[in-house]
């Protein structure tokens, strides 16, 4: 019987099989590719909620690159009774670092009392993880960063969202934010530098205006809004996010004490690994070693830390 020759069958087939595999792994890459091309990198005024005309929010992108990116939620100042979205903190320098910023306005005090705050965080985390392949965003890498009241409210972010996976975010920066209303002038006179601004026990404060209550009169409506009220009311069990916390020692608005404050209660209950704080001996309300380079980059330091 006459045998058969196979050598160049085996030759062929294997050619083809190579010849499908290049093909797959490119038209794979092709598809990729078109998937998640990134063809805008700014939305404004972008609506969370539609209680309210405030409600509202800015998503910056990166200038290069498809994501999805980490993110930074910015949360305002401004006493919790005037500021606004534009301008965030650190705009160039966060999306120079890869990460998208979501720059958000919330309802102030002289529209709605806390917890109307509150509920404009909880719908502001939920719509961008909701939403995160929409904006190209790394819905499971948010970070809240806030400065004074905006402080205060990254905090009450990182704290009071973090029961649900839904609303926690993985790393909180608070800036110079104050913690605990009812202590916030024995603070001050405690820090020695002289006070820039009136009490914030007394009926016209911007605290006041938020609880709707003058403050040294009405500890239990001052503790309510305190993020150490809600700390203290968390299982040890909760996934907490890690916090960095910098003050500035000559600030005259807010002492450092409250800083102090949140970082000692942090670390007693979750442990020394979830709160840093930086205390910055010619740092002001914002100002003075606030300005330095190293304050950016420590921040930026922190985020790559827990989010990449």
């Amino acid at each position: 019987m006459k045998q058969r020759n196979t050598g160049w069958l085996s030759v062929g087939w294997a050619m083809l099989i190579l010849m499908s595999l290049s093909l797959s792994a490119c038209n794979s890459n092709d598809d990729s590719s078109n998937t998640n091309t990134v063809t805008t990198r700014t939305w404004l005024d972008v609506a969370y909620a539609a209680t309210s005309t405030a409600q509202k929010l800015d998503i910056y992108l990166p200038a290069t690159g498809n994501g999805p990116f980490p993110t930074v939620i910015w949360i305002h100042g401004g006493a919790f009774k005037f500021g606004d979205k534009a301008n965030p903190q650190s705009l160039t320098a966060l999306n120079n670092a890869g990460y998208a910023v979501a720059s958000v306005n919330y309802r102030l005090s002289g529209e709605a009392q806390w917890p109307a705050q509150l509920e404009d965080l909880k719908s502001i985390v939920t719509y961008l993880r909701t939403n995160a392949s929409q904006y190209a965003l790394d819905s499971t890498k948010f970070a809240a960063w806030g400065a004074s009241a905006g402080g205060h409210l990254a905090s009450m972010t990182g704290i009071a969202l973090a029961s649900d996976a839904n609303t926690r975010v993985q790393a909180v920066v608070n800036w110079f934010g104050p913690m605990d209303f009812y202590n916030m002038d024995a603070d001050m006179i405690a820090s020695g530098v002289t006070r820039c601004t009136g009490a914030n026990g007394a009926a016209d404060s911007p605290e006041s205006a938020l609880i709707g209550a003058t403050v040294s009169e009405n500890k239990a409506k001052a503790d309510a809004a305190s993020p150490l009220t809600y700390l203290a009311a968390l299982p040890t069990s909760t996934t907490l996010p890690p916090f960095l916390i910098m003050h500035g020692l000559m600030d005259c608005n807010i002492a450092p004490k409250q800083s102090e404050r949140l970082h000692t209660a942090i670390q007693a209950k979750f442990g020394a690994t979830k709160s840093t704080l930086m205390k910055l001996t010619a740092g002001t309300h914002g100002g003075g070693e606030f300005k330095d380079a190293y304050v950016e980059t420590s921040v930026i330091d922190f985020l790559n830390t827990y989010l990449k």
